[in-house]
């Protein structure tokens, strides 16, 4: 039962080249969500995707009752956690989930398990100079948030200009492993080279 943002979403993704998806219901059996990820995969979430944290407190008809904090639960497919070869859940264990900009619930794992890359969009309030490691990065919310940059990454922010808009690849650390700047098209390609880098990496 696709909703309109739901389709929106899908068009996005394929659009950008990161249609990592495998189809997987996470919210009911059928439902069509795109973002989520075959066992051994990673998804790279997208700016406006966050996380929310929940715990589990019933699973049964093929569902796993969530509290996320909200007036109601959240329901995930238990289908999804086998795909994942995520371990039986019981009540009282901590979720992590991936919702996108338009509260679609996209992905799920065991709070204490490795997360995703992710990307961040922003702009550097100060130049990265000398044998600076950190670099400080104006977000779209507009928040002054510091990240640790990965020497492999360091000459690409480096030729970042101060106050232009940017994109920060993170790591499951927060370390920033990559990043670009340009026009909405060039983000848009970098995006997809991104996902296709990191997916190479996970199947080596």
């Amino acid at each position: 039962m696709p909703t309109t943002h739901a389709r929106r979403r899908t068009t996005h993704l394929i659009v950008i080249g990161l249609a990592l998806g495998t189809g997987l219901s996470l919210l009911q059996p059928g439902a069509a969500h795109s973002g989520t990820t075959r066992t051994g995969e990673r998804a790279v979430l997208l700016p406006d995707d966050r996380l929310v944290h929940g715990t589990v407190q019933d699973v049964k008809s093929g569902q796993i009752q969530v509290n996320i904090g909200e007036l109601m639960p959240v329901f995930l497919s238990v289908d999804a956690a086998r795909e994942q070869r995520m371990p039986s859940l019981q009540r009282g264990d901590k979720l992590t989930i991936v919702v996108s900009g338009e509260n679609e619930f996209l992905d799920f794992h065991l709070a204490d398990q490795p997360g995703w890359d992710r990307v961040l969009k922003g702009s550097l309030i100060q130049p990265v100079v000398g044998d600076q490691r950190w670099a400080v990065i104006r977000t779209t919310q507009g928040l002054n948030e510091p990240y640790e940059v990965a020497e492999g990454a360091r000459q690409k922010v480096l030729n970042i200009p101060v106050g232009v808009p940017a994109l920060f690849l993170l790591n499951k650390a927060s370390i920033i492993i990559d990043a670009t700047f340009g026009d909405e098209r060039a983000l848009l390609q970098t995006l997809a080279q991104w996902s296709t880098d990191r997916q190479r990496i996970i199947h080596r």
